[in-house]
């Protein structure tokens, strides 16, 4: 089994990145684990609704082209709300 975890921008948090880091040595012996930062797009305090849609779009392209066309695909969010399902 192979698992990625794909982020936009750098974790910043310490005990997140050790968190992280300790959880993958105790997953290697049974499975391939990655994690991908990619690169989030810079913003000015204050954006209209269509320029964070287009930074989110940017930013979910930079996602997809991580993700193989066969993976199964879980997708998080530190936001609330519902979500539908998108089959390919």
């Amino acid at each position: 089994m192979h698992i990625q975890i794909i982020g936009v921008g750098k974790l910043k948090e310490k005990y997140l990145v050790q968190g992280i880091a300790e959880y993958s040595k105790q997953l290697m012996p049974y499975i391939k684990f990655k994690t991908i930062e990619v690169n989030d797009e810079k913003a000015t305090d204050i954006l209209s609704d269509a320029e964070v849609r287009i930074m989110k779009d940017k930013e979910g392209e930079r996602i997809l082209s991580q993700i193989k066309p066969d993976a199964h695909v879980i997708a998080l969010t530190l936001g609330t709300g519902s979500y539908g399902v998108r089959k390919n």
